[in-house]
């Protein structure tokens, strides 16, 4: 089934916000975007369905980029896709013919952007130089200390910079000393080295709050009497059940009762973002989307395959597997400090038991892994078509939970 998987990868600016997402596509064993022929009407009512129906939904509403092969190209593709939603990336291995550069001519006269994907800096894309709005450099193949006096040419030209496979959080200062605008890698999952990292009180009052909501029986006295302890947290929601989105009615102004207004499910969403907001203040905006699509993510296969969970295991699990990294802090530490089931410990910790197996679903997903999802997929019963739509819907209310927040 064409476009079952499309995941995606974030591209972060200077300030580590999300600029937008490389989508990553899987249609077919050959694991590549297709060469499609424009006149095939089957290629492009899949096209509409699974790429321009979802491009928004899988981007959280940020810029797509997307890669695409040269008779995509010299066919006019792109004119499928909304030129304010993308970036055209021409992969490295297109041959760089007459007809390739006219037709990136016509598409950025359209007013599309086009990024030069991987490159080396080889004489041979000097002629498509014109038409570029952003050059991608991958520095695990061209090495920071030779960058220096290559990317002169396009500084002095402004074109914007894009640093791809940045691994550590040292590559990625290196690259901003030489002027890169963007950045797209791993850097930001991988947690500092650090010799003990003590716990803020802050963080110990969100810690608790995160094990509160998380219980069965939730107790929205205990739950109040929490976030009473936090003048942020207290305004926070406040203003979340009196918007107009949610509330229609009188004002409320008791935490208690503003708890049990929003309900227990409503309560569970809201404040893990709160919570991890508050977190991860000074961490990658990256690292809270991720933890709510991973949440949300776990919690649309444990439907599927176990039906509706009334402990919010899988979704607790997903929630708190990257929080070593918000917190920079062991994660065994942390969950000492949360009184989690023995099941979602093993998931975080071994990525062992039935939610564990889910939880390697989901990594692999995120890091396009098609081979390794495969297998996993195929022991739990899941197909290509119910992780696709898992994710897709995953998104969906990641991105609904962020514009609640951005705008209260």
């Amino acid at each position: 089934m064409p476009y079952s998987y499309i995941a995606r990868q974030p591209i972060l600016d200077r300030q580590k916000h999300v600029y937008g997402y490389e989508l990553l596509f899987r249609n077919s064993e050959k694991n590549e975007f297709p060469d499609i022929h424009p006149d095939e009407a089957t290629s492009k009512l899949l096209l509409q369905q699974h790429l321009i129906g979802d491009i928004n939904t899988v981007c959280l509403g940020k810029t797509a980029f997307i890669n695409f092969h040269t008779n995509t190209l010299l066919h006019k593709f792109p004119g499928f896709l909304q030129k304010e939603s993308v970036w055209i990336e021409v992969l490295e291995t297109v041959n760089v013919s007459k007809d390739l550069v006219k037709a990136c001519q016509k598409a950025s006269a359209l007013g599309y952007r086009i990024a030069l994907d991987d490159h080396d800096f080889d004489h041979r894309w000097e002629e498509l130089l014109p038409h570029i709005s952003l050059i991608k450099v991958d520095i695990q193949q061209q090495p920071i200390a030779t960058l220096a006096e290559r990317l002169t040419p396009f500084k002095d030209h402004n074109i914007p910079l894009l640093a791809e496979r940045v691994e550590t959080e040292s590559e990625y200062q290196q690259c901003r000393a030489l002027g890169f605008h963007y950045f797209q890698g791993y850097f930001f999952e991988r947690p500092e080295i650090v010799k003990r990292k003590v716990l803020a009180p802050q963080q110990i009052i969100l810690m608790e709050l995160l094990a509160a909501i998380h219980h069965p029986e939730m107790n929205f006295k205990h739950i109040a009497d929490i976030i009473r302890n936090d003048l942020s947290l207290t305004y926070s929601l406040l203003k979340f059940v009196n918007s107009a989105a949610f509330n229609k009615g009188r004002e409320i102004k008791d935490i208690q009762h503003a708890v049990a207004f929003a309900g227990a499910k409503e309560m569970r969403k809201y404040v893990a973002l709160v919570a991890l907001a508050n977190v991860a203040k000074d961490q990658p905006e990256e690292l809270i989307i991720k933890s709510l699509t991973r949440a949300h993510f776990m919690a649309e296969l444990e439907r599927l395959t176990v039906g509706e969970s009334v402990n919010n295991t899988c979704f607790m699990a997903g929630l708190l597997s990257l929080l070593d990294v918000l917190l920079r802090t062991p994660m065994q530490e942390i969950l000492e400090r949360l009184p989690m089931s023995q099941e979602i410990n093993q998931a975080i910790l071994q990525r062992a038991g039935r939610t564990g197996r889910l939880l390697r679903i989901v990594e692999a997903y995120e890091h396009a892994d098609w081979p390794r999802l495969d297998a996993l997929s195929r022991k739990m019963y899941l197909t290509e078509l119910d992780i696709g739509q898992c994710f897709i819907t995953a998104s969906n209310y990641c991105q609904q939970l962020l514009q609640v927040s951005r705008a209260h």
